[in-house]
C-alpha cells in the first residue's frame, strides 16, 4: 500500500473526527451551558471550526478544481469570523473574572470588518485568488489583503491568551485556576484549526510531501485534543450543577459521541482499504466494520462505568456510590405497583383463589391500585369501611368479608394499618397447612416491607423537597465565587429559571394542595410580611402575594372577556382563581386551547416579574430599615 496513500486516509478520518468532536462540544455547551455568556461567545467560535473542516473534508478527492475553489472561498467564512469571536469569548472571560469590560465598540467594528475580509474573500481576489494543488493538498493563493488579515489574525489569537493567562491568575481557588489552565493551554485550538497555513507559503518541492501529510495529522490530532480541554474549562463557567455532575456529564457525552464517531470512522476507512485485497465489492465490509464499531464502543462505554466512575469521583467515591445505589434501590409507584402484583398473584395461587385486591391506605382513605383476576373491583369491595375489617369476623389470620378472605397489613408494631389484602372465595379451607402458612407469611412480610418502605420515602421526600432550592442558591454562590471574589448579596429565589414553574405550581394549587403548601415561594421575604397580616400563615401569605400581583396585572377600566389587553388577567382568573375548565375558558375567551395555553405561559411570566419586582422592593425596605 502506498504509504502517501495511507496519511491521506487517515488525515481525512481526523478531520472529520475534529468537525464531529468540535460540532457535538457546540452541542452540549448550547444544550447545557447556553446561559454563560462564555459558552455562547465558544460555541461560535466551535462553528467556526466546524465550517473550515467540513470543508476540507468536502474537498477530499475532488474532481474539478472550480468546485473546489468555490469550497475554498466559502470556507473563508469561518475563518473571517473567527478573531471577532476570539474578541467576544476574552471579553466573555474578563467580565467573568475580572469584572472588567473594555472598549464596547471593538465588538460590532470586528464583526462589521469580518463581513467585509468574508465578502471580498467569496466574490473577489483581493484576499485569496486561483486555487493551487501542493503534494496533494488543494489551497488557494494569498491576495494583497491576506497578509494585513493575518497580521490580525495572529495579533488577536496571542493578545487574547495573555489575557487568558492574566485571568488565571486572578482566579480565587485552586480548581478555578486549574481549569482555566486547561483552557488557556487549549486556547489557540480554533487558530490552528481554521487558519489557511498553505497560504503563507507553498510545501518546498525538495521536501517530500509524506512530511506535510504527517504534520497535519499531528495537527489534527493537537486542535482535537485542545478543544476538548477548552471545552473542559468552559463548562465550569456559569454553571449552576455540582463539579462532579459536570465532569461525568460531560465525559460520558465525549465518549458516546465524538470518540464513537472517530472509532466508526477509522473502522469505515479500514474497511474500505481492505475491500479491495479481499476482492469484495465497495461499502460491504466497511458499513459492517461501521455498525460493529458503533456498537462495541457503546458496549465499552457501559462495561467502563465503574473505571469512569472510579477516575472521576476520587475524593466523594464511597457517598457517591451510596447516592447511586440509593436511586437505584428507590421504589417507585410503578415499581411499587408492579411488586405487589406479584404478591397479591403469589397469594391468589397459594390459596387457589380467583382474584383478589390490594388496598394501600393514603391519609386515612383506601386507595385501590392493585389486582389481579378481577376485570373490575367490585363496588361493595371499593366502598370497604375501616371499621368492618376490625368488627368483621375472623378465622385463623383472616376477616371475612362480603365472600372475601382479608388479611389486614401492619406496620413491624403492628399499630398502624398500612393496605388490605383480600382473596375472593379461595378454595383452600381453613385451618391451613403447615407450608401454606409459612408461604402466607413470607408474602405478607413483603408486601409489608415494600409498604412500610415506601411510606417512608414518602417522608424522606417531603423533607427533601425543600431543601432544592438551597441547593440551586449554593451552586449558584459557588460558580460565581469560583472565578472570582466577589461577594454573592440579596441573592433569593426570584433569581431562579424556575420561578414561573412555582408560580403555576401555586396557582394550579391555589386554593390548597402541596404545590401551595410546599412551594419554594414561601421563603420569599415579601410572602413572609404578607403572612404578618394572618399571623404568620405563609400560605395564606403566599395566596395574597399572588392576589396582588394579579391585581397588578389587571388593566385600568371595566372587564372585557375578548379585549387583548385582558386576555392574560382573564385567563389566570377565571382557570386558576375561579377553577373553570379549559373549554369554557377557551369558550368565553373565544380562543383555542393552543393559544390559550401560549398566553398563559405569557401571563406566568409577566406575573413572575411582577413578584420578583415586589420581592426586590420588601428587601430594599428591609435593608432600609436596618
Amino acid at each position: 500500500m502506498d504509504f502517501n496513500y495511507f496519511l491521506i486516509r487517515v488525515n481525512d478520518v481526523l478531520t472529520a473526527g475534529v468537525a464531529a468532536t468540535a460540532f457535538a462540544l457546540g452541542l452540549y455547551l448550547f444544550f447545557y451551558n447556553r446561559e454563560s455568556r462564555v459558552a455562547r461567545a465558544f460555541i461560535g467560535l466551535l462553528g467556526c471550526v466546524s465550517l473550515v473542516y467540513l470543508t476540507d473534508l468536502l474537498l477530499t478527492n475532488i474532481a474539478s478544481l472550480e468546485r473546489a475553489a468555490l469550497l475554498l472561498r466559502w470556507q473563508w467564512v469561518g475563518i473571517a469570523f473567527t478573531p471577532p469571536l476570539y474578541l467576544e469569548f476574552v471579553r466573555s472571560i474578563r467580565l467573568s473574572v475580572r469584572r472588567d469590560p473594555f472598549f464596547p465598540w471593538l465588538q460590532p467594528l470586528g464583526f462589521a470588518l469580518s463581513a467585509v475580509v468574508a465578502g471580498l474573500a467569496l466574490f473577489t481576489d483581493q484576499v485569496v485568488r486561483d486555487v493551487a494543488t501542493t503534494a496533494g493538498a488543494t489551497h488557494l493563493r494569498p491576495g494583497p489583503f491576506f497578509y494585513p488579515f493575518a497580521l490580525l489574525f495572529a495579533a488577536t489569537a496571542l493578545w487574547g491568551l495573555r489575557e487568558t493567562l492574566t485571568a488565571r491568575r486572578l482566579c480565587y481557588t485552586n480548581a478555578a485556576r486549574r481549569r482555566m489552565a486547561y483552557l488557556s493551554a487549549g486556547f489557540i485550538a480554533p487558530a490552528m484549526g481554521v487558519f489557511p497555513y498553505m497560504l503563507l507559503s507553498s510545501w518546498p518541492e525538495s521536501v517530500p510531501g509524506i512530511l506535510l501529510w504527517l504534520f497535519l495529522i499531528l495537527g489534527n490530532v493537537a486542535v482535537a485534543t485542545m478543544l476538548v480541554m477548552m471545552a473542559y474549562g468552559v463548562a465550569f463557567i456559569g454553571a449552576l450543577t455540582p463539579n462532579r455532575l459536570i465532569k461525568h456529564r460531560l465525559v460520558r457525552f465525549l465518549l458516546r459521541g465524538p470518540l464513537t464517531v472517530i472509532v466508526a470512522l477509522i473502522a469505515f476507512g479500514v474497511g474500505l482499504m481492505l475491500e479491495p485485497r479481499l476482492g469484495l465489492s465497495q461499502h460491504t465490509l466497511s458499513l459492517v466494520a461501521l455498525a460493529c464499531a458503533v456498537i462495541l464502543a457503546q458496549l465499552g462505554v457501559e462495561l467502563a462505568k465503574p473505571l469512569i466512575d472510579l477516575a472521576l469521583y476520587r475524593a466523594g467515591q464511597a457517598e457517591v456510590a451510596q447516592v447511586q445505589e440509593l436511586s437505584q434501590r428507590l421504589l417507585t409507584t410503578a415499581d411499587l405497583q408492579q411488586f405487589l402484583e406479584n404478591v397479591l398473584a403469589a397469594m391468589c395461587e397459594l390459596l387457589r383463589s380467583a382474584g383478589g385486591f390490594l388496598a394501600l391506605l393514603e391519609d386515612g382513605d383506601l386507595r385501590w391500585d392493585v389486582w389481579c383476576g378481577l376485570r373490575d373491583v367490585p363496588e361493595g369491595v371499593a366502598e370497604l369501611p375501616l371499621s368492618e375489617v376490625t368488627e368483621a369476623t375472623r378465622q385463623d389470620r383472616f376477616v371475612m368479608w362480603d365472600g372475601y378472605w382479608v388479611v389486614p397489613l401492619y406496620d413491624k408494631g403492628g399499630h398502624d394499618l398500612l393496605g388490605l389484602v383480600g382473596l375472593r372465595s379461595p378454595e383452600s379451607t381453613l385451618p391451613l397447612t403447615a407450608d401454606q402458612t409459612a408461604w402466607l407469611d413470607q408474602l405478607v412480610l413483603q408486601a409489608r416491607a415494600a409498604l412500610e418502605d415506601r411510606r417512608l420515602q414518602q417522608v424522606v421526600f417531603r423533607a427533601f423537597a425543600p431543601l432544592l432550592p438551597e441547593f440551586q442558591d449554593i451552586h449558584r454562590r459557588g460558580g460565581v465565587l469560583r472565578y472570582t471574589g466577589d461577594v454573592v448579596v440579596g441573592f433569593s429565589l426570584i433569581q431562579s429559571p424556575e420561578l414561573p414553574q412555582w408560580i403555576h405550581d401555586a396557582l394550579a394549587h391555589y386554593w390548597g394542595g402541596p404545590r401551595l403548601t410546599e412551594n419554594p415561594l414561601l421563603d420569599l421575604e415579601v410572602v413572609k410580611r404578607a403572612a404578618e397580616a394572618y399571623d404568620g400563615n405563609a400560605v395564606k401569605g403566599l395566596r395574597a402575594v399572588i392576589g396582588d400581583a394579579l391585581e397588578q396585572l389587571r388593566p385600568s377600566g371595566d372587564r372585557k372577556l375578548t379585549a387583548p389587553e385582558w386576555l392574560l388577567y382573564n385567563i389566570l382568573e377565571m382557570k386558576f382563581l375561579r377553577g373553570q375548565k379549559v373549554r369554557e375558558v377557551t369558550r368565553r375567551l373565544a380562543v383555542s386551547e393552543s393559544d390559550l395555553y401560549r398566553k398563559q405561559r405569557i401571563a406566568i411570566e409577566n406575573l413572575a416579574n411582577i413578584i420578583a419586582d415586589m420581592e426586590k422592593e420588601t428587601q430594599e425596605v428591609g435593608e432600609g430599615s436596618d
